[in-house]
């Protein structure tokens, strides 16, 4: 591997996603490395193999090619979107998706605007979820009204990136994200739609899936 993984952008990456973390330590447990590694590549007094590479790519919920180069970097936003357990609470990054106009709840941008507390025990309890796999998001537009309106937040768990059962699924699609509807039809192909009758449904080959919506919250 070339040592350019070892330059200051790499090490500005790599900060973000100890940041996920909130210590060296946690990451370096994550990864299976020890603590004295990561802060050598920190310094760029050494660089990952390929395969500690891959691992705190992993880790981190980021793609190796963004963590080694920089590229896809819309992607990396989702190494600053870990939550943070503190106590009886956790605090979960708020992150804002805008929507192009005349697209159908795609995002172009994310933008993390504060963080809100959930109590621990009702994430894991109620949501049956890990506060770790779950990212809560703002959304912004009228594609999934009235199930989802604008403004109202969604709380999506990664740990689920595969169709399992009719729901509403953080997808990627055409280059961005969508918060949509997935139904199974009687011949099996996968129904994406939206719960506005104003924009129409598709029959989608291959779903994307990046996680399961599991809450949602907003104004009544």
């Amino acid at each position: 591997m070339s040592t350019t993984i070892v330059d200051a952008a790499f090490r500005s990456r790599l900060t973000q996603v100890i940041h996920s973390f909130g210590s060296v330590v946690s990451l370096a447990t994550a990864v299976g490395v020890s603590d004295n590694a990561i802060y050598k590549w920190l310094s760029g007094r050494g660089q990952p193999s390929v395969a500690n590479l891959v691992a705190l790519a992993r880790a981190g919920r980021v793609s190796v090619e963004w963590l080694a180069t920089g590229a896809e970097a819309a992607q990396s936003a989702q190494a600053i979107t870990r939550s943070v357990e503190h106590g009886d609470f956790i605090f979960m990054p708020r992150s804002r998706i805008r929507f192009s106009s005349g697209r159908e709840g795609i995002l172009r941008s994310e933008q993390v605007v504060d963080s809100i507390a959930f109590r621990a025990e009702w994430v894991k309890r109620t949501l049956n979820a890990e506060p770790r796999d779950l990212i809560l998001i703002e959304v912004v537009g009228d594609s999934m009204a009235p199930t989802v309106k604008d403004s109202d937040l969604i709380l999506a768990n990664l740990a689920e990136p595969r169709f399992r059962q009719d729901g509403i699924y953080l997808l990627r699609h055409d280059g961005g994200l969508a918060v949509k509807r997935i139904q199974r039809r009687p011949d099996g192909k996968l129904l994406v739609r939206s719960d506005n009758p104003k924009y129409e449904a598709m029959v989608v080959p291959n779903v994307k899936i990046i996680g399961r919506v599991i809450w949602i919250g907003g104004r009544v």
